[in-house]
Parts: C-alpha cells; structure tokens; sequence
C-alpha cells in the first residue's frame, strides 16, 4: 500500500462507517424562537428539546409515547413563562401525531357482530345530529355486560338504524369514495361521535 501525504490545509479521508443517528424534537415560538427558560445571566434552565441517538445499540425510537412526555413538559414551561395565557399547538401531518388512544372511538377496528378479536372502545353519547330523535343525547355503552365488546351492527342498531342483516361490516380493501352507506363500519364513522373523535395528541393538550 502507498501513502501518499496530504497536502495543508486538506481534511483528511476518514473510514466510511453506518454512523450514529441522531433525532432532536423542539418547540418552537413565533416570537421568541425555542420554548426555554433562562436564568437572570442568559443560561437555559429549562427546555423542552429531546435529542435522542436511535438504534440497535442506542436509545428507543421516536415514539408516540416520547412525545406525549416531551408534550407534557413543553405545557409546564409554557405556563411558567407565560402566566395567563393560551398557547396554540401547530403539528405537521405526521402519523404518530394523529395516533388515537387504546379505547378511542373508531369504527374500522370493530367486528360486524360482538366479541372476537376487537379492542374494547370507550362509552360514550348518541349524538345530537343522530337520524333519530328519540335516541338524541343517549349514553352507549360499547361493551356487553359479558364484558365482550360490541360490535358495529349491535351498536348501529342502538342509535335507531334498521338495514338488511347482509350489509358488510367493512368493505374490502376500502370503502368507495362516494358511498355513505356501503358497510356498517361507514355508517358509523360518519356519526359525530365516531366523526369527531380526537387523537391522543390533541387530547392530552386540550385537557
């Protein structure tokens, strides 16, 4: 092998390797730039930037739960340097961001008919826009007193609605772009309750 000196003021060729990942989430103000505190002398006392290095032998990845915490500590420094306000939270379109709670309302993971393999959905109240009035403002509970969970013709019939028993509880791959009433989950996804169901994100900071 030959070495051949470099030349001054040239940087020096380093072995190519996979390198260490590196992941920063902040938030940021309008304003005054990065959401921090600082002392009387200018120094950063308090912040809400999370750097993490993922990977196999690093830190976890960027999950929905990081930011939940992250989300929790950026409401505390916010409230301390702004006493009395309102902060208005602005996300990107990011999938984690819009990930909803274990037992938020969502049409598309239930079963046509009660039990089976169906994660267990919060209760909640016939909305006021429902096709019939008689139900109007309603509690409904979506388990059995089994404590099986209900499914979505058992919980469509609750609200008023009557179909034939042969409708599909979900299309297959998805639903047609202009039918409203092709399957029972489509159907109930277009209830207010269902419709209007928040993510988990917009959840924690509205509490």
């Amino acid at each position: 092998m030959i070495l051949k000196r470099g030349r001054e003021g040239e940087q020096k060729l380093m072995k190519k390797g996979r390198g260490w990942l590196i992941h920063m989430s902040d938030f940021v103000e309008e304003e005054n730039g990065r959401l921090v505190i600082c002392n009387e002398d200018g120094n950063i006392v308090k912040d809400t930037c999370c750097i993490t290095h993922p990977g196999a032998q690093g830190d976890a990845w960027w999950d929905h739960a990081q930011l939940l915490a992250q989300v929790n500590k950026s409401i505390t420094i916010f409230k301390e340097m702004h006493p009395g306000c309102v902060a208005l939270f602005v996300f990107d379109q990011l999938l984690a961001h819009s990930s909803l709670a274990s037992d938020a309302l969502h049409a598309f993971d239930m079963n046509k008919t009660n039990g089976g393999k169906q994660r267990k959905q919060r209760d909640t109240v016939i909305p006021m826009n429902n096709l019939y009035l008689a139900f109007y403002g309603k509690e409904q509970k979506m388990t059995m007193e089994s404590g099986d969970t209900k499914g979505l013709q058992q919980t469509l019939e609750e609200c008023g609605f009557s179909f034939d028993k042969k409708l599909k509880g979900k299309c297959s791959p998805v639903c047609s772009f202009k039918n409203e009433t092709c399957c029972m989950a489509r159907i109930l996804s277009k209830q207010d309750d269902f419709r209007l169901q928040k993510s988990q994100l917009e959840e924690k900071i509205t509490e």
